[in-house]
């Protein structure tokens, strides 16, 4: 029996990873590109659309190669990409600016108008609207010979395909939710924007073949014409499928350089989490986040173990797990904050970093665990709240991410959620595997996306231990006190935004 795959292409904000998986999910191997950051002015951030899509061809044929396997083997690919860029393109298929991505602020203006209009708070100058507010107010001659807007995505499925075309959770301009497109068209209206709709893709669900791999692209890519593409998402839905935790109010944990807690739920609830996506047709997801997950205790290694890092490398985090295995739940009352950058609330961006309660005790493992520690109350502090407003209670719950392969802190956030904790295979390439899903619904494989539930793969548990729970408690307990007794001196030390 010949052996398929499935091409996932994983777009980070800076970083592209294109992954082979065989049809049976298990990963062949990836091929890796830098995505540079163009930033022309310090709040501006944007990409080249051309240079992505030159990596993803790359990538591609690097992995074809390494990996000797026959391009008529390949049944589907899937595009991977972040959300919210802008993406505007001429009736000829030019691209006449660089990307705006997700990252830029540059609309601080813009927002202000659309904020004061629409009534109610929509958003920052890094919002999506207020930047397509900037392109048209600054930038009128491209406005006006702009035939398409793409966000990332439709961007990437448009080369590889012709097809303009979006998915749920990258479109701020349709929905399936009637409840959402009465937001969307309010603050359409609000931004002058609702003479320019046409300029924008209808949406497609992401397990939609939304056409064929075209000749040009696949001589590009060293692949064959005719091979399904299908609508793919965002990283966030993406990473979600790649759980399995596609059904309502399951949620998932994910350890990347940021860190989130998502929920799936029927509707948005006001004044519940910080921030949401779309989902598909079906849900809304409810998205608690962290600014720094796993950059956190980047830093806080780069800090303690740097001569270390130099002379191992990425080998450092073995000898920085095995220390810290040697210190006790509760960091021996050492308590830190992983709030490097700020954070959402219930916090706030002036909130920074801290360590508390140090003494000739704690040494660099005991700095590093409660930093690791920290980053578990905080999602512990969000299960409390999806357990307390939804009258809930978790047996477990799946972790992924590169935070998800340290045994130690993997045990470490079991003993704080006093939760079973779940690490599918490959919890770094997550994203990858999301896409992978998506293709195999989309090819009649699999069902659904509820199936897709029993059919990830767990590779290690970590049961709660029951002995460090009271620890864990006070320690918790002491944790979310920390903001409200500071926040008066965060003011009055950084400002209040």
């Amino acid at each position: 029996m010949k052996k398929e795959y499935i091409i996932a292409y994983d777009c980070g904000t800076t970083a592209l990873k294109t992954v082979l998986i065989s049809s049976d999910g298990t990963v062949i191997g990836d091929a890796r590109a830098d995505n540079p950051l163009i930033q022309k002015e310090a709040s501006w951030a944007e990409i080249e659309p051309a240079v992505i899509w030159g990596n993803i061809c790359d990538t591609t044929k690097e992995l074809v190669e390494k990996n000797e396997i026959d391009p008529k083997n390949v049944i589907g690919l899937v595009f991977v990409a972040h959300w919210k860029n802008i993406i505007p393109v001429d009736n000829k298929g030019n691209v006449l600016y660089n990307s705006i991505i997700w990252a830029d602020a540059r609309a601080a203006e813009q927002a202000k108008k659309l904020n004061d209009a629409a009534g109610f708070f929509v958003g920052t100058g890094q919002e999506y609207w207020p930047r397509l507010m900037w392109l048209k107010e600054k930038e009128p001659d491209i406005w006006k010979n702009t035939n398409r807007i793409m966000g990332l995505n439709t961007y990437l499925k448009w080369k590889a395909t012709g097809a303009f075309v979006t998915e749920p959770s990258d479109d701020f301009i349709h929905s399936y939710n009637p409840k959402m497109q009465e937001l969307y068209d309010k603050i359409l209206e609000a931004a002058g924007l609702k003479e320019d709709l046409d300029k924008f893709p209808p949406i497609k669900p992401a397990t939609d073949e939304v056409g064929k791999l075209n000749e040009q692209s696949a001589h590009e890519m060293g692949l064959v014409p005719g091979i399904p593409v299908f609508g793919g998402f965002g990283d966030l839905p993406a990473i979600t499928v790649g759980t399995g935790c596609c059904r309502e109010n399951m949620v998932h944990i994910y350890m990347g350089t940021s860190s989130w807690l998502v929920q799936l739920m029927r509707e948005r609830r006001d004044n519940y989490s910080p921030q949401w996506f779309t989902f598909d047709k079906n849900f809304e997801a409810a998205m608690f986040s962290l600014q720094t997950g796993c950059m956190a205790f980047d830093w806080a290694v780069d800090q303690f173990y740097n001569a270390e890092r130099k002379i191992l490398g990425d080998d450092v985090f073995g000898l920085v797990d095995r220390e810290v295995s040697e210190t006790a739940p509760g960091s021996d009352g050492l308590i830190a904050t992983h709030w490097l950058t700020g954070e959402l609330p219930p916090l706030a961006k002036n909130a920074k970093a801290l360590f508390l309660n140090v003494t000739s005790v704690h040494d660099r493992r005991h700095m590093v665990r409660a930093v690791m520690e920290s980053v578990c109350y905080t999602h512990r502090n969000y299960l409390k709240t999806y357990e307390e407003k939804n009258g809930l209670k978790l047996s477990s719950i799946r972790v992924v991410g590169g935070g998800a392969a340290s045994d130690v802190w993997m045990q470490m956030l079991a003993d704080v959620l006093q939760v079973k904790v779940e690490v599918p295979e490959s919890p770094r390439y997550t994203g990858a595997m999301g896409a992978y899903y998506c293709a195999m619904v989309g090819l009649g494989k699999i069902e659904n996306y509820d199936a897709i539930y029993d059919a990830v793969r767990i590779n290690k548990t970590f049961e709660p231990r029951s002995e460090y729970a009271e620890t864990y408690e006070k320690m918790f307990d002491v944790y979310v006190k920390l903001y409200p007794a500071l926040s008066g001196i965060y003011d009055e030390l950084n400002g209040k935004y």
